[in-house]
């Protein structure tokens, strides 16, 4: 095994990773996984096999650092206007995605025996449906899920199966059916290409990459001390959407005479993936109680149920399905991954936006089943 603490190694395995990945999306095998779904599953066996660690220091340097700068370098040629338009139509599908998560922590609960702290166990794992893991810990913490061994089968549950499902709805995005059912104002998604049809597109210069990197790394400084003047560090994603759109919409000329940006951006959120697939304990997994899986398979079914309603009943197209139901299971991060690697530039922020609203929303829906399944924290 490559040690934990031997960065330049572990930076080589998962550069490696990414660029087979990035290779073989464009054979007919990879079309169908993707890039995404490729370094995922390149990664977990990685580190099954013990190629690389589960968690290093160098993976904790990417998430912190080389993500938000990733969504800034996205969100470069944002049109705030058109961002926030477009951001009301995900807005209803992860709202459905929410209340389908709630109610299948419910049902799952009422009708499986999971013993004294089942109340516990479903506002946890609805809280963290709703938002991410941020969620999960913070209402672990507030109901008292204090017992070591399920809090840790939650954790693994938690941890695979949540990589699995950024798996399907990536491998989603690419089915026919799912395009030809859901077809509505998918043009819309793509936002505006950086160079006319049939044009040339203008050669990469180091000047243009450089700008591009400088304006994204100050707006991620500014948000991020903005973020802890506020006392909102953990909101610093919300920061760089807003500023970064804000920048991109009042400076779009200069905006669009830069090119690159997404390249650089899909290069890290590669990496990120890579981390992603390698921090997933499958055996874990595996040892953990089985009615936990069922309850997480009950609360994903609902949640897939209640979002497919609303694309069919508000007429959202399958973008912006993908992009909701991955802001409310997985995350902000995820979910603008998900919108840069399949080139969705109009979604990026709307993911960012709704995955924040579901950090903010899903301790209150955590805390709110816990209760209403007569939980009381002690």
């Amino acid at each position: 095994m490559i040690a934990a603490d031997n960065i330049f190694g572990l930076l080589a395995i998962l550069l490696t990773l990414s660029a087979l990945a990035a290779a073989l999306e464009g054979t007919a095998f990879g079309k169908r996984i993707s890039g995404v779904g490729l370094i995922l599953i390149a990664a977990i066996a990685a580190s099954h096999f013990g190629i690389i660690p589960r968690s290093a220091p160098v993976y904790g340097a990417i998430w912190s650092y080389l993500v938000p700068l990733a969504i800034a370098l996205f969100l470069i040629k944002a049109d705030l206007i058109k961002v926030f338009r477009e951001g009301g139509r995900v807005l209803i599908a992860f709202l459905a995605g929410m209340a389908g998560t709630a109610v299948g922590a419910v049902i799952a609960a009422l009708f499986l025996d999971l013993g004294p702290d089942e109340a516990k166990l479903a506002g946890v794992f609805s809280a963290t449906y709703t938002g991410g893991s941020l969620n999960f810990v913070a209402v672990a913490e507030a109901v008292r899920l204090d017992n070591a061994s399920e809090l840790a089968a939650a954790l693994a549950i938690d941890n695979i199966l949540g990589v699995g499902f950024i798996i399907m709805m990536n491998l989603a995005a690419a089915w026919a059916l799912l395009h030809r059912a859901f077809p509505w104002r998918v043009e819309s998604i793509w936002g505006e290409p950086d160079t006319a049809e049939g044009a040339q597109p203008e050669p990469l210069q180091l000047a243009n990459l450089l700008t591009s990197l400088a304006v994204a790394a100050v707006v991620v400084a500014v948000s991020e001390w903005l973020a802890r003047a506020l006392g909102l560090a953990n909101y610093s994603l919300l920061f760089i959407t807003t500023l970064m759109a804000a920048v991109a919409t009042f400076g779009r000329r200069f905006a669009a005479k830069l090119r690159g940006e997404d390249i650089v951006a899909m290069i890290f959120m590669y990496l990120f993936f890579a981390i992603i697939g390698a921090g997933a304990d499958i055996n874990a997994m595996l040892n953990a109680a089985p009615g936990l899986f069922v309850m997480v398979a009950v609360i994903f079914v609902t949640h897939l149920v209640f979002l497919v309603a609303a694309g069919a009943l508000f007429k959202l197209n399958y973008a912006e399905l993908v992009v909701a139901s991955l802001a409310c299971v997985a995350g902000p991060p995820i979910a603008a991954a998900i919108a840069i690697v399949l080139k969705w530039r109009n979604l990026v922020a709307p993911g960012v936006l709704t995955g924040i609203l579901g950090y903010v929303l899903g301790n209150f829906v955590g805390v709110g089943i816990f209760t209403l399944l007569g939980g009381a924290s002690s």
